[in-house]
């Protein structure tokens, strides 16, 4: 199996980043001031299962009007819940590509006149309505050397016949085994069948890592004839019906490809035995080949099966009619018990008289089997402090546990903590309400915290935020070099990467390490003395950065780019009342990326990144414009990896040198993301998500002191007799 990636995730200007051990994933994570590529992952739907489906009236058109609240999707016959739902034309948006057609003639082991009767009928489909094509082209040839296509996929369709005729072709894959049994010749050739299924995985893996939908029109021959005979493992083969099954299943529906699947030369009775396999096949033991035959593959990916093949042309017409009007929804599968579990997959559309076609199921992986992750109660801190009250002579365990299963719905203030903490609790209880105030740190405090004061009139605000302005633009730049020790305390759920199949117990946040290092500030940059202990391989690490400053800079920004702080509250700090401010960044003017490796789509190494809005708490001192508290949180609507991420700094006086500056104190970073597991099946990869974790840094920064170096000049350079 391939080494897992694990996600990188960058949080503005390089504030909170989610780090592997691999380079290559470190890359990954950028910051970016220009527009994505087209269709990329910016409009990219959120589940981690994405269907496309067809929606057509009795006559076979393609309806288009209709809207999300029109689907219903089951899952194993249950109700499943549509994370997101796009309608497209099939023409292609700014989002999505035009669909995709592709033209297979398999005349692997056919007969003369049956494979001209297939070139021929494709050249008439071609040239119809003068060679226009509605959609981009592209063809193949499948014969007894191997897979060959023509140069461009094009809407020439006079062009393409020509190019068909003169032979025109370019090789894709000769047709030879990939795995060769034990003393066999290295260039012996596959049957008819397997060579078929190995044009397709070929085909299907190359347009994995193409966005957008694709047919694939396969004309080839009927049962018993060529490629349409049975497929048979070959002695040595490493490959199981079972293991085809699932690899085609998921390979197709990850290349949003469909198989419409079109016979010449059918007599034998035996040709409608496909229909007996069309349900997926649920484990080894009842797998067969026929599970991959080329019909069944065409159903169960949405397709079509023309068991009637007598008029190519119009029938060719009539499947192009499916690369019109679609629509894609997107969910998150339900949990899985063991690998490659299959699950039966319905789309409804509750309008009468009309049909869907979709996968019609897909295997899903376990990742890693946990218990059920009860959600937690969610109470305000007065409820927090009566259940403490309450736990009179309860052990330090039993409180503790049930601290875990809490979330407050209101900022755990310090001053509260402490008094909290004062209760002589144990050790257990104080982290689980440690964490209970670092998850809390984004919320507002409880009303009763907060001063009734009246709100500043706008000169008033005005004026405290030139103050900030000042602050940032001048006074902040006069930081002296500096030094400090920053404690970093490191809290995660259960593991996010372990292999699949694994029994895992779940764990709500604790403790998986912490550490100390020196923080040096000089000339504007932060450097960090040395690296947080080693992990565990492919484990993935939340890192702050940036606190001294450069996080400072987005205030600035959002100072300055047409006032967009806007008054909230007033508050209470260590120095007296804090005067606090939001501001908020969409994604469509924001200038920051977040960027992710890798999606388990493509090839396995394709970055999500996504241009995310963010909203942002500045907490300022009225009288000199410091900042004495910043949140940054990012708005992550609609992507896969991620579902939060954010940090907290507060900021305050540290005496340095005999004189007072406002330097960080203490940090919350937080964040809740997917990791990847890879499965490798048939020279090729695939990378499914494992469930949400969180992890959750607790920093806190003292021991300031001044960076100086002395130096002694001497006055007599002679050496020291002795």
């Amino acid at each position: 199996m391939n080494k897992a990636l694990c996600t990188v995730a960058s949080l503005l200007i390089g504030a909170l980043t989610l780090v592997c051990a691999s380079q290559e994933m470190q890359r990954a994570a950028q910051v970016a001031g220009k527009p994505p590529a087209p269709w990329v992952a910016r409009d990219r739907a959120e589940g981690l299962i994405q269907l496309d489906v067809v929606v057509t009236d009795a006559a076979g058109k393609p309806v288009s009007d209709l809207e999300r609240s029109d689907f219903s999707l089951l899952e194993n016959d249950r109700l499943q819940t549509v994370l997101s739902f796009q309608a497209f034309n099939g023409a292609g948006t700014e989002s999505e590509p035009p669909v995709r057609v592709m033209l297979l003639i398999d005349t692997v082991e056919m007969p003369t006149e049956l494979a001209n009767e297939e070139r021929n009928s494709v050249e008439g489909y071609l040239r119809k309505n003068g060679g226009h094509m509605d959609h981009p082209i592209s063809v193949f040839l499948l014969t007894d050397s191997g897979l060959w296509t023509l140069a461009h996929p094009a809407q020439d369709g006079n062009a393409l016949a020509r190019e068909i005729e003169r032979n025109d072709l370019a090789l894709v894959r000769h047709n030879r085994g990939w795995q060769m049994a034990p003393g066999t010749m290295g260039d012996a050739k596959d049957p008819a069948s397997e060579s078929a299924l190995k044009a397709l995985g070929q085909i299907a893996t190359d347009e994995r890592t193409r966005p957008g939908r694709k047919l694939l029109l396969w004309i080839g021959p009927g049962w018993g004839i060529g490629s349409g005979a049975y497929a048979e493992a070959k002695q040595g083969s490493k490959s199981s019906p079972f293991d085809a099954a699932w690899w085609f299943s998921t390979l197709m529906r990850e290349a949003h490809l469909a198989l419409y699947s079109f016979t010449v030369g059918e007599t034998d009775p035996h040709a409608l035995l496909y229909k007996a396999y069309l349900a997926g096949v649920t484990s080894p033991k009842k797998a067969s080949f026929m599970n991959v035959y080329r019909k069944v593959l065409a159903v169960q990916s949405g397709g079509r099966v023309m068991d009637d093949s007598l008029e190519l042309v119009k029938e060719i017409e009539s499947c192009v009619r499916d690369a019109g009007p679609f629509y894609r929804i997107s969910f998150d599968p339900f949990s899985a018990d063991h690998p490659n579990e299959y699950h039966d997959l319905k789309v409804v559309v509750n309008r009468p008289g009309i049909t869907a076609r979709t996968n019609t199921g897909y295997y899903d992986q376990p990742y890693y089997s946990i218990d059920p992750i009860p959600a937690p109660q969610r109470v305000p801190v007065a409820q927090l402090e009566q259940l403490l009250a309450a736990s009179g002579k309860d052990s330090d365990g039993e409180v503790a546990k049930r601290l875990s299963e809490l979330a407050l719905t209101e900022r755990l203030t310090e001053p509260r903590l402490a008094r909290l903490d004062a209760s002589e609790r144990g050790k257990r209880v104080q982290h689980e309400l440690r964490i209970l105030a670092d998850s809390s740190a984004f919320l507002d405090p409880p009303a009763n915290e907060i001063p009734a004061d009246p709100p500043p009139d706008p000169i008033a605000q005005q004026h405290m935020l030139s103050l900030t302005s000042a602050y940032l633009s001048t006074t902040l730049r006069k930081l002296p070099d500096l030094f400090a020790t920053q404690t970093t305390e490191r809290d995660q759920e259960t593991p996010m990467y372990l292999e699949g199949g694994t029994s895992v117990i779940y764990q709500p946040l604790h403790r998986t390490d912490g550490w100390s290092t020196t923080v040096r500030y000089r000339n504007g940059f932060e450097i960090v003395e040395t690296r947080p202990p080693k992990r565990k391989r492919n484990a993935a690490e939340l890192i702050t950065y940036g606190v001294f400053g450069p996080v400072l800079q987005g205030v600035l920004d959002g100072i300055n780019r047409n006032g967009r702080l806007s008054w909230s509250h007033w508050e209470q700090s260590s120095t007296g009342h804090m005067a606090v401010f939001r501001y908020v960044i969409p994604s469509d003017q924001s200038l920051y990326e977040v960027g992710v490796c890798c999606l388990p789509d493509g090839d396995g190494t394709l970055s999500f990144q996504r241009y995310a809005g963010y909203h942002v708490q500045v907490g300022i001192d009225p009288q000199s414009g410091a900042i004495l508290r910043l949140t940054f949180q990012i708005d992550l609507i609609s992507t896969t990896p991620l579902s939060r991420s954010g940090i907290m700094i507060e900021y305050g006086p540290v005496e340095i040198g005999g004189k007072t500056y406002i330097c960080p104190r203490r940090s919350v970073a937080i964040m809740r993301a997917r990791s990847v597991r890879v499965l490798s099946e048939w020279d090729e990869s695939f990378r499914t998500y494992g469930p949400y974790a969180t992890m959750l840094n607790d920093i806190t920064f003292d021991r300031y002191h001044i960076f100086r170096s002395e130096s002694h000049v001497l006055t007599d350079p002679t050496p020291s007799q002795k």
